[in-house]
């Protein structure tokens, strides 16, 4: 029995070192393990986060075209007047600073659109003085 004790005493040791290793090595892969959950969770957050951002973003984008689009088709149902009656001014004053029309064309261009406007007479049927034509061909060609 004298050999029995110190082979107990020894085999317990063992069972007890080996059971501290076991211990230690379970602590560091539930370490390993926590750490890799939480980089997994940190990347699923992130993605979810990613889809609803780029949803608003999305929405907020199909919304705004939307709107764009409308004002766009209201603009085109009912356009400008004033922009209908300077058109043919404006291309008529961008020839002429292109060079594409002489001073006596423009002039002459010029008085033609002026006699062709409905809106150049008063109210009396009678056609604004000359003087008056003279200044608004004037202001049209020094725009």
């Amino acid at each position: 029995m004298a050999r029995l004790g110190p082979l107990l005493l020894k085999g317990a040791g063992a069972l007890l070192l080996a059971f501290i290793v076991l211990s230690v090595i379970a602590a560091v892969v539930s370490i390993v393990l926590s750490i890799v959950a939480t980089v997994v969770a940190a990347a699923v957050t992130l993605a979810i986060l990613a889809v609803v951002v780029l949803a608003v973003v999305g929405l907020a984008s199909l919304f705004r075209d939307d709107e764009a689009t409308v004002d766009a088709a209201y603009r085109n149902e009912r356009p400008n007047r004033s922009t209908e009656k300077e058109a043919p001014a404006d291309r008529l004053r961008s020839q002429y600073v292109d060079g594409k029309l002489s001073e006596d064309e423009f002039e002459r261009e010029l008085d033609r659109l002026l006699e062709d406007d409905p809106g150049r007479a008063d109210g009396f049927g009678r056609e604004r003085s000359s003087a008056r034509e003279s200044t608004d061909r004037t202001r049209l060609r020094d725009r």
